[in-house]
């Protein structure tokens, strides 16, 4: 009863946290929100060829669609959802805490720092990755647990929350095959399970995954002629290719012209041109290859680092006992070893391109656990000492969670919503000057492309931009509106330039208001406009 009061007790603070978190930040945007914002709107349109992207997962925008029709405003619709992934995320780290067994303690210990992480995570991005994390802990977590080995409905339970782990975001997919695998040959090779069993268990949740997954796959191989449950590893693995040409997303270093109907290419991406490559096509690119996957080891150490520090113990301790014969064959028998299962094959997923601590945030729970348990059986090992270690440990889990979530808080401040802040406010001063047309320019600042934000905001499509824009390359934009910061090289070109009008007299009080102002906006065509 206490712990259920606790944990009870832990949901309301964070529901409280995550709405003051979500109004202070209520203007923050990323690059992928804008997508799935639009997605969201075009479902709610009933603009089903628009709404279809083989790069997006489609359950963040699927829950974001009642809450527009309901009539609310798309980025208060996104908060919203982001709230919900983050109460999905604390329930399936609170599932894997339990399906590990852990002591009272240290299963609140860790719902509250799930809570408090959740709370962070949910306003840093609007993506999925929180809500795809939660659903592969409550998967994970399924399978952990004795049940899945015993009973159908463990089973086809798994294979629900696989399938609607892989419409959140594309990664579940492969993830959920392999750690069924992975969960099914372990319980073989241990015993727990004999082989026709554990054959039905597994059979069992990939069925029942695949048939959760197979309309989204179908639609989607429909729609591109081509079978396909995602091209974001396509995507991703050309943009890290080697340097000799440019591979980022053309929607970001190329001028163009979305698709009718669309704020941005970024809201399908892949019929762009992204250089594909293969280290099979040369030595050169095997190289390349080879470099990317040294680089992303230690990448991926240091992003799960950034989850809990203590966490590089386990290694250590794992290395040592494999040199030990004693202990080597004992080591694949322990909790702990096990709670790093899925670490590892998280891991193994995003390895061709693991950027981003957001990719990672599923493992949050799993180290927790791992590291909580290894400290129970070292305090098992050593009774004189077991109050200490287990006090000493506590403690250096819970600053090995906290730790990163607010070293980060300090570092990054607020300054993620300062881009969305800016485009609110230079969206309505050019709605307020009765200006439209289509827009080019990022206007990066912290926070991300506020010239796409712009768009957005302004329903415009967004032109894109290049690496270094010039006036030239500009005029060819065919956009009409041109953001760009105020202090760089080329705003400075534009001022020369009698093809571009500063928009800062039509757009602000007066020049001291303009000048404290991060951005400046080009109307291009003025001798047109002029006349007109």
């Amino acid at each position: 009863m206490n712990s259920k009061r606790s944990l009870w007790y832990c949901v309301l603070l964070q529901m409280f946290g995550l709405g003051f978190a979500g109004w202070h930040f209520r203007h923050a945007l990323n690059t992928d929100a804008v997508a799935y914002l639009r997605i969201a709107t075009y479902y709610a349109n009933g603009q089903w060829p628009l709404a279809v992207s083989d790069y997006w997962g489609p359950l963040l925008s699927w829950l974001m669609v009642p809450f527009l029709q309901l009539g609310l405003p798309a980025l208060v619709a996104a908060r919203v959802v982001m709230a919900l992934s983050a109460l999905v995320f604390f329930r399936g780290n609170v599932a894997v805490y339990r399906a590990f067994a852990l002591p009272e303690k240290w299963m609140l210990t860790g719902a509250w720092l799930s809570a408090l992480a959740g709370v962070y995570w949910s306003v840093q991005f609007i993506t999925p990755d929180l809500l795809v994390s939660g659903l592969i802990c409550f998967a994970a977590s399924s399978m952990l647990g004795g049940d899945w080995l015993q009973t159908k409905s463990a089973g086809m339970k798994a294979g629900l929350l696989w399938g609607l782990a892989y419409l959140a975001k594309a990664v579940a997919f492969p993830l959920a095959i392999l750690v069924t695998l992975a969960v099914g040959g372990l319980s073989f090779f241990m015993g727990r399970q004999n082989g026709r069993g554990a054959l039905r268990s597994v059979s069992l949740t990939l069925l029942i995954f695949g048939l959760v997954a197979a309309p989204w796959v179908i639609t989607l191989s429909l729609k591109y002629h081509t079978p396909t449950f995602s091209t974001a590893g396509r995507i991703n693995q050309a943009i890290v290719g080697p340097p000799d040409v440019e591979r980022y997303h053309p929607f970001a270093r190329t001028f163009h012209q979305p698709e009718p109907g669309r704020v941005t290419s970024w809201e399908d991406p892949s019929p762009m041109a992204y250089r594909s490559w293969s280290p099979f096509e040369s030595a050169a690119y095997a190289r390349h290859q080879f470099r990317l996957i040294a680089l992303h080891v230690s990448t991926c150490l240091w992003l799960l680092t950034s989850l809990n520090l203590f966490w590089l113990v386990l290694p250590g301790i794992c290395a040592l006992r494999l040199l030990r014969p004693e202990s080597r064959a004992a080591l694949g028998r322990q909790p702990w070893v096990h709670a790093l299962f899925p670490v590892a094959l998280l891991v193994l997923i995003y390895l061709p391109f693991a950027e981003e601590q957001r990719f990672f945030y599923a493992a949050f729970p799993f180290l927790f656990t791992a590291i909580a348990l290894w400290l129970i059986e070292l305090a098992g090992t050593r009774p004189h000492q077991s109050k200490a270690i287990l006090s000493g440990g506590g403690w250096a889990a819970v600053l090995g969670a906290t730790a990163p979530l607010v070293l980060v808080g300090l570092l990054i401040g607020d300054s993620t919503r300062l881009a969305g802040d800016c485009a609110h406010d230079l969206a309505r001063r050019i709605q307020s000057a009765n200006l439209s047309g289509p827009i080019a320019g990022s206007g990066l600042l912290p926070g991300g492309r506020t010239g796409l934000y712009v768009a957005f905001l302004l329903n415009q499509p967004w032109c894109g931009d290049e690496q270094q824009p010039t006036p030239v390359s500009l005029k060819t934009s065919r956009a009409r509106l041109i953001v760009v910061n105020r202090h760089g090289t080329l705003a400075a070109k534009l001022d020369c330039d009698p093809d571009f009008e500063n928009l800062d007299a039509r757009l602000f009080a007066d020049a001291s208001t303009a000048a404290r102002f991060p951005l400046k906006v080009y109307q291009l065509g003025k001798r047109d406009a002029a006349a007109k």
